[in-house]
């Protein structure tokens, strides 16, 4: 198995509370990631209770495909925690005394005036051949039919903390060649999700080794490449062909940026190339696009206020919106969402502005301008531009897709407009 270059294990995760849904699984999605980063896959990545019955079958059957296995919680010492119990049950090894962590975690609580117990006793019983990872946390490694068996403790931190120190420089040693992964994301906008997958399919990504995928978020998507090589320069050669076919394929116009790059980063990015200050004015959205700028760290640099006006009265005495065109239009319209970024951006005397007003939900909502309706704006020291959205879902996905879309916008109008971005 030393000499496989695809090294591929299992992931156990063990844990009512994660069933029922208490907390989130966290735990899996850093392990499958740390691993790959360093060329590992997972192959299967599984949940199951706090039962003995449900976690021995599991075990045998990762046993018998896995190069290795990683299994996270269950190993504290309170009666639901049975994991050790069910490795020595399907292992067939008992249940023995480390002698040298029953010494030390003796001492270590009798320093915080901790009496022994039972509970304290039972973290010390591991089966037979486990050999210990740390001793300030559950966790050992036991390995079975050459099989290296990680188990990890189900608390975050702890669990990070021995992965990174322990578990993955043993893989690093027993598996010295295996393959590179390389993922890289492209973000586009302004294409669904079957239109993207009928313009790639005749593309034949697997001549060059490279794994595509489709992955929707929110009112963008998402094409995963993917490669397994001998080298990471091979890996990156790989992805940079298939990306160039994508690109020509989907269109650069749609493709706003790769991997971390989310909009609030682009768009910032852009505005600094430009020299350009922003200003938002925000009524539905309630700030959220403001939000996402300024967790960019030297937003300062280019952001320059937020108005959030919900009501008709603020969005006048703010924004100088006429009293008549409210009246006349109503504040969800698409001279109001153009009247609020040409005022915002006079007011705060910026280069471009944003402008958002909609119906969330709810109610407010009618025949004419059904809940979900949302008029974005955005003004430049040339013009003006506004489009109309109809949003579905709950009151939160229509606020947070017009925030979305409000950044689509403004990186239109940065991206592809040079009557805009003239002097």
């Amino acid at each position: 198995m030393n000499e496989t270059a695809e090294v591929v294990g299992s992931l156990l995760t063990i844990g009512d509370e994660l069933l029922l849904g208490d907390i989130p699984n966290g735990n899996a999605h850093h392990i499958a990631f740390q691993l790959r980063c360093r060329g590992f896959r997972l192959d299967r990545m599984l949940t199951v209770g706090d039962r003995e019955e449900e976690i021995v079958p599991i075990l045998l059957e990762c046993l018998e495909r896995s190069h290795f296995i990683i299994v996270t919680g269950g190993l504290g010492p309170t009666d639901d925690d049975r994991t050790c119990e069910a490795v020595a049950r399907a292992f067939d090894r008992p249940m023995t005394t480390n002698v040298g962590y029953s010494e030390w975690l003796r001492k270590h609580l009798a320093e915080y005036g901790i009496d022994w117990s039972e509970e304290a006793a039972r973290m010390a019983r591991l089966p037979e051949g486990a050999v210990k990872l740390g001793l300030e946390m559950a966790g050992f490694l036991l390995e079975h039919r050459r099989v290296p068996c990680y188990f990890l403790p189900g608390v975050p931190h702890e669990m990070r903390k021995l992965l990174t120190q322990t578990v993955i420089p043993d893989l690093e040693e027993r598996f010295p060649r295996r393959s590179v992964y390389v993922k890289h994301v492209l973000r586009v906008q302004g294409i669904y999700e079957p239109e993207i997958n009928t313009r790639l399919r005749n593309c034949r990504f697997d001549l060059l080794g490279v794994e595509v995928g489709y992955l929707p978020q929110l009112n963008e998507n998402w094409i995963t490449l993917f490669a397994a090589a001998e080298s990471e320069e091979e890996a990156r050669n790989r992805i940079r062909q298939a990306e160039e076919i994508v690109v020509s394929c989907i269109g650069p116009e749609h493709i706003s940026g790769c991997n971390d790059e989310a909009l609030e980063v682009v768009v910032g990015r852009m505005l600094l190339a430009k020299g350009w200050r922003l200003a938002l004015a925000e009524s539905c959205t309630g700030g959220l696009i403001a939000e996402r700028i300024t967790t960019v760290a030297g937003a300062s640099g280019y952001f320059d206020r937020g108005f959030v006006t919900y009501s008709n009265e603020a969005k006048t005495e703010l924004l100088d919106v006429p009293v008549e065109m409210l009246e006349a239009h109503g504040a969800v319209s698409e001279p109001v969402a153009a009247a609020m970024a040409e005022g915002a951006r006079r007011r705060a005397g910026v280069d471009v502005a944003v402008a958002v007003t909609g119906i969330a939900g709810p109610s407010g909502g009618s025949e004419e301008k059904p809940v979900g309706t949302v008029f974005i704006g955005c003004a430049t020291p040339r013009t003006t531009v506004v489009e109309k959205h109809l949003f579905s879902g709950s009151r939160d996905h229509i606020r947070e897709s017009a925030a979305q879309a409000a950044l689509v916008l403004l990186w239109r109008v940065l991206s592809h407009d040079t009557e805009l971005l003239s002097d």
